[in-house]
């Protein structure tokens, strides 16, 4: 006989998701151990064991940022920021059909958001290109060591356009600077 699994609320786990301020989403060790039942204090040590046992101290440093909370008596308590990947290493290690679930609705939750960034940026993208219709071969000529003259020429524009808009995609972190 096989046990009914109560499978949670995919927006159970988008609730628990946030964007950091470069925009990328992140989870927390108390979000975690909130959702996967569990004492906050044993997944700070799960995460903590697993930094110590990383062969690639980088993969930390990316996926588990070192944060902070304030408890009820306003006193600051540590915690861990998790990227997808940080979750998904760590939720790798819990086991039990319940954290199972927990671990598919977080996942399709990290992937949803990500796909909803994926898609604004795009739009972002597209609506660049109406309003300044020669940033982007400006941008790919140059990237390609093409001279403001070879640029300006097909493009109906004078070097001094393309110096312009050269300056613009730098504004913009489309060209190095």
């Amino acid at each position: 006989m096989q046990l009914a699994l109560r499978l949670p609320n995919p927006l159970a786990a988008r609730e628990v998701l946030f964007l950091s301020t470069d925009g990328q989403p992140f989870t927390t060790s108390r979000a975690v151990a909130e959702r996967f039942g569990k004492q906050h204090k044993d997944v700070l040590k799960a995460i903590n064991n697993l930094l110590a046992a990383l062969p690639d101290p980088e993969f930390g440093r990316r996926n588990f940022a070192p944060s902070s909370y304030l408890n009820e008596q306003n006193k600051p308590q540590p915690e861990y920021r998790l990227t997808h990947d940080g979750f998904a290493f760590l939720a790798m290690r819990f086991t039990g059909a319940e954290a199972m679930a927990w671990q598919i609705a977080f996942l399709q939750a990290f992937n949803a958001l990500e796909a909803e960034l994926r898609a604004k940026t795009e739009r972002f993208a597209h609506a660049l290109d109406q309003v300044r219709p020669m940033l982007r071969p400006v941008v790919e000529c140059t990237e390609a060591g093409y001279s403001r003259a070879d640029i300006a020429a097909p493009l109906g524009k004078s070097p001094a356009a393309i110096t312009y808009h050269r300056r613009a995609a730098r504004r913009l972190g489309l060209l190095a600077a």
